[in-house]
């Protein structure tokens, strides 16, 4: 699945997309909308040391793509003008209603925001960073190759792992 945006009157709209085969070829079917597409202006390149633990360095990462695009971080909520992006609950919104940011090459909203959250590592280390750096351009972050290798090392100390690295340790 992917996020799409599609031009109507004049305004840009956010969906989420699955392809589907059929007879005739490859189809798309939407199977969400997720909200008005707005493109908030990038005003520095700050980056910040990132912390350990996963989803404390994908917070702080999110926190430094919005800190550059103008918002201000107050207990875990992030605004700009209408613009609410909320770490508590994973919302992005725009007056109460869902709202997708554009943001570089990807959309952050409620489903790549939780995507990206939920990300849980598999056995295999280099299909872990093929997805997880998916994950982060479709989100639209824009990390520096240290921010991104210390977000990876992040995945070699989640609890899956950890518990995997000490049942293989277990066999010897």
């Amino acid at each position: 699945m992917f996020v799409r945006v599609k031009k109507i009157k004049g305004n840009n709209y956010a969906y989420l997309v699955q392809n589907e085969w059929t007879p005739w070829g490859s189809r798309q079917r939407v199977t969400k909308y997720l909200g008005k597409t707005h493109t908030p202006t990038r005003y520095s390149e700050e980056t910040t040391p990132l912390p350990a633990g996963m989803k404390e360095t994908i917070t702080a990462a999110v926190v430094q793509e919005l800190k550059n695009h103008g918002f201000v971080y107050n207990g875990g909520i992030l605004r700009s003008e209408e613009l609410t992006v909320n770490l508590h609950d994973n919302t992005v919104r725009l007056k109460n209603k869902n709202a997708v940011l554009a943001l570089n090459e990807g959309y952050l909203c409620d489903h790549t925001l939780n995507q990206l959250l939920s990300f849980s590592p598999e056995e295999h280390p280099d299909k872990n960073a093929k997805k997880l750096a998916n994950l982060v351009l479709e989100t639209g972050l824009k990390l520096s190759h240290e921010q991104f290798v210390h977000l990876f090392e992040q995945t070699k100390q989640h609890p899956q792992n950890i518990k995997e690295a000490t049942r293989l340790g277990e066999r010897s």
